[in-house]
């Protein structure tokens, strides 16, 4: 294949494993020559402000570059400083601590060329595997909500073991400088439609001290995750939450709806549930209109085609709707209108005060919806011819 591969080591205070990662990665730069037809490897250790002795360790191994960060900016910041200092088509990293074998690097080459993939993740839950017992449910159920929102398959998110396409790079950004960089990858990769293969590799106790905070990192995990899905598929964040929120009021409305039609009337003590459909009702078709305004800025900020969200039928529709919706509500409580305007007294029951409001405000909604969606049609894309 006539590739080069570079291996980035982020490193952060690892004075006590930074001499046997270089060892490993150095030494293993003629069999994965061999076994993955590479043109060469080079090695590459970004020391990410490192207060004790890594640098100066890492130094004396003049087979390897060596770059320092003045100060600690962060894991990803230490990766996309590696990165940009590498010369390879292959691009490719793993922790300086000592937990991944640099010879696996050569099975996932062999993986992702094999798949034709954009990405190759070295997998570390599985039996053999030494990963500490929350940090695997954790991976995990990151899995899990990644393929929730993607459709994604993959085991292991926050991998720090991969290699990859050196013209991916440009595509990832922005990413972030922490730990958080590795699960943000995953999450950008699924969602640009990238292809991923994933591969078991080795996975052993780490020297030294851990710097993942289980908790702290693990909510930036998710924030991240949620937070890079949400940019490129809204309506997958919005559009479950406004079925909830629907379907719950239309479960609260049952009892109100079964007593008047069954001729009892609405009783008073049914306002506080009323109030909550009402409620209920309001926050769901906001969530519905914010996900399909979201969805579309969102299309037409990555250039994607034309996809149902541009369709003017719902455009359409949300007008139609909303104007319905404006002017049942408004036809609901014009007698009451009338009659506090001649009288200054309200007779009428509360129950159809609040339907009218309820039709009121949602149609409002859409209309807005609407009126939004057709300003995005004035709007240059840049696959219009």
């Amino acid at each position: 294949m006539n590739e080069k591969l570079s291996i980035v080591i982020p490193a952060y205070n690892e004075e006590d494993s930074v001499d046997a990662i270089l060892k490993s990665c150095l030494d293993a730069r003629a069999a994965l020559i061999k076994d993955a037809g590479l043109s060469g490897v080079e090695v590459i250790l970004v020391d990410d402000g490192s207060k004790d002795k890594t640098l100066e360790k890492a130094r004396r191994w003049t087979e390897a570059k060596v770059v320092p960060h003045e100060r600690n900016k962060g894991y990803g910041a230490a990766l996309m400083t590696g990165f940009r200092a590498s010369s390879g088509d292959l691009l490719s990293f793993l922790d300086a601590d000592g937990t991944c074998d640099p010879l696996e690097f050569g099975g996932l080459i062999k993986a992702l060329r094999e798949a034709n993939a954009d990405m190759a993740v070295g997998a570390r839950l599985h039996a053999g595997s030494q990963m500490p017992f929350v940090r695997t449910v954790g991976n995990r159920l990151y899995a899990l909500l990644i393929r929730a929102l993607t459709g994604v398959s993959l085991t292991d998110t926050a991998s720090g073991m991969r290699v990859f396409k050196r013209g991916l790079l440009s595509r990832l950004a922005p990413l972030p400088t922490g730990l958080h960089f590795t699960p943000a990858m995953t999450a950008r990769v699924a969602c640009m439609g990238g292809v991923f293969v994933e591969r078991p590799i080795s996975y052993a106790e780490r020297v030294g001290q851990s710097k993942l905070s289980v908790v702290r990192d693990g909510v930036r995990f998710l924030r991240v995750i949620l937070g890079t899905v949400f940019a490129y598929f809204p309506l997958r964040v919005f559009g479950p939450l406004a079925a909830v929120f629907l379907l719950a009021a239309a479960g609260l409305a049952l009892l109100p709806a079964r007593t008047y039609l069954g001729g009892s009337g609405i009783e008073e003590w049914m306002i506080y549930r009323l109030l909550t459909v009402l409620t209920l009702s309001v926050c769901g078709v906001i969530f519905a209109a914010i996900g399909l305004l979201a969805q579309k800025a969102s299309n037409a900020a990555l250039g994607r085609p034309v996809s149902w969200v541009d369709r003017p039928a719902i455009r359409e529709t949300a007008a139609a709707l909303g104007a319905s919706l404006w002017l049942a509500g408004a036809g609901v409580n014009w007698p009451t209108v009338v009659e506090y305007a001649t009288t200054g007294h309200i007779t009428r029951h509360w129950a159809w005060v609040l339907l009218g409001a309820l039709a009121v405000i949602c149609g409002t909604v859409m209309v807005s919806l609407s009126i939004a969606l057709g300003a995005f049609a004035h709007l240059p894309r840049e696959d219009a011819s």
